[in-house]
């Protein structure tokens, strides 16, 4: 995650101490004053942020300084956060009627519940189910939708995913993402108009 972002932000020990640290998901129409595209993604972006305990979201700003030394430890705490917040969730298996896993879905209060696809363990949590290579769609920055890349029953949820997309206070996108050992990247959109 180093370098991942280059534009520069405040200085973390300024902020408030209520809030943390977090590498958040946004659709490019936020246009956050600090931000950069998922790897071939149109309309998906990251962001770094502080949320409050409410949920509030402060994006960082690009136009004070920031050390390497600061930044580093801002990833460290984002990553970290993440890593924690995937450790606690309790994501619902969806089913067939022969009782195969289908899918499953993670849905949290948590703006930062889409970061958790960037956390370490992410793709080994889900590989042991689905296989060394994910489908992840993103409608909001509080939902996540896991697939396997072969088999799947993508064209069944599409809509629903379409309709989370559009009725959510946090909408992210409606592109899909394969990761896998090579990192993430996006693949298409389920969007037909795109």
């Amino acid at each position: 995650m180093k370098g991942l972002l280059i534009t520069c932000a405040p200085a973390i020990a300024s902020q408030d101490k209520e809030s943390t640290p977090g590498l958040l998901l946004g659709g490019s129409f936020e246009r956050m004053p600090v931000q950069r595209y998922l790897p071939a993604s149109k309309r998906t972006i990251l962001f770094p942020a502080r949320t409050g305990r409410h949920g509030e979201i402060t994006p960082l700003q690009g136009n004070e300084a920031l050390t390497e030394a600061s930044w580093d430890r801002f990833l460290k705490e984002s990553r970290e956060r993440a890593g924690l917040l995937l450790a606690t969730m309790d994501p619902r298996m969806i089913r067939d009627a022969r009782g195969v896993i289908q899918m499953a879905v993670i849905s949290q209060d948590d703006p930062m519940t889409a970061s958790c696809i960037l956390a370490p363990g992410f793709l080994q949590r889900f590989s042991s189910i689905f296989g060394p290579e994910l489908i992840v769609a993103i409608p909001a920055r509080n939902k996540i939708y896991i697939f396997p890349k072969l088999a799947n029953r993508l064209p069944d949820i599409s809509r629903t995913i379409t309709d989370d997309y559009l009725i959510s206070p946090m909408p992210v996108s409606t592109e899909l993402f394969e990761i896998s050992k090579k990192g993430i990247r996006a693949v298409g959109d389920i969007d037909p108009n795109e």
